[in-house]
């Protein structure tokens, strides 16, 4: 939430209580599916994609939300409180981020021996948003999860991700992430605050 002091007491019990009511309205849910890469052509766009992958034979196609609860619960607090609002938000795109390394943890639990690219999501680098609803489609998000997609690419759920992970048979080169290929990395407030966003 960008403190730049220690919380008090007040905004601690508050902190908790944002807690409990996000904790009891979510639904947390993922899905995934597993493709040979070159099946996949029209759905990975981008010169940023193609270099994640370039070791890679098999790519991973992963869904996950925290349910429309999640979604209720933030504008409800919103309603009654704007710091109560902001926390709960926040609060949920934190919960979102570890619900998304369970579900992934799980996933390459099947795949011993294989070696994984980190999660590249529609919208890093070059990748655009409008594949989002082609890679709803292609995993069935929609009826095993929920998720579906605004016109403007928007994932709704707003609390949801969607991910590509690629699986090489060999180990793979440290690459770029997060900062180094985001489209905001020269306007992004809490790069100027020397911290990051994940």
């Amino acid at each position: 939430m960008g403190l730049h002091t220690s919380p008090d007491e007040q905004f601690r019990n508050l902190a908790d209580a944002c807690e409990k009511k996000l904790l009891s309205a979510v639904s947390p849910r993922y899905c995934y599916k597993v493709f040979p890469k070159q099946s996949l052509h029209t759905l990975l766009i981008g010169n940023d994609i193609q270099n994640h992958l370039k070791n890679c034979d098999t790519v991973i196609l992963f869904c996950a939300t925290l349910s429309q609860g999640a979604d209720t619960c933030i504008r409800l607090a919103q309603a009654g409180d704007v710091l109560a609002g902001m926390m709960t938000d926040a609060m949920a795109s934190a919960l979102t981020e570890q619900f998304c390394d369970i579900a992934e943890h799980e996933i390459l639990s099947q795949f011993d021996g294989k070696f994984p690219t980190w999660r590249f999501s529609p919208g890093y680098g070059d990748m655009p948003l409008s594949v989002q609803e082609m890679f709803l489609k292609v995993i069935d998000a929609e009826r095993r999860t929920g998720v579906c997609v605004s016109e403007s690419g928007l994932l709704i759920p707003r609390k949801s991700v969607t991910a590509v992970i690629g699986l090489s048979e060999s180990p793979l080169p440290r690459a770029k992430k997060g900062c180094a290929i985001c489209n905001l990395s020269k306007t992004c407030p809490y790069r100027a605050k020397g911290a990051h966003c994940s």
